[in-house]
């Protein structure tokens, strides 16, 4: 049996957070079915776009700026992108659909933040 490809395990990782989103969503009984949903597509689409770069040879890592050959670090692993700059490196045309409909679930989306919004309404 031939070896699985190197993304396959993170894109089984994006299906499973995906359909754990989708379960959190469908139950009536989840206190936070919403926000459990909206984390866990978050987490899905993060590591679809990744598995999508690893399949493409894409390096989604943060270099150290003053070291060029040093690699940023978060508790001994490397920096990966984060969602917002994994959509603009996959999507760069601003008016994509797929960017455009994912961005409104992403923070740091440049169109109004939540946190904005509820600081507004609290006053």
């Amino acid at each position: 049996m031939a070896r699985p490809p190197r993304w396959q395990a993170t894109l089984d990782a994006s299906i499973e957070e995906a359909c754990l989103a989708v379960r959190l969503y469908n139950d009536s009984a989840e206190a936070r079915a919403f926000e459990g949903f909206v984390v866990h597509m978050h987490l899905a689409w993060l590591y679809l776009l990744h598995a999508e770069f690893v399949r493409d040879d894409v390096d989604f890592r943060y270099w150290d700026p003053s070291f060029k050959k040093r690699l940023l670090k978060v508790d001994g692993e490397p920096k990966r992108w984060e969602l917002e700059r994994s959509m603009k490196e996959r999507w760069p045309a601003d008016p994509d659909p797929a960017r455009a409909n994912l961005a409104l679930s992403s923070s740091g989306s440049g169109t109004g933040s939540s946190t904005a919004t509820r600081t507004r309404t609290r006053r």
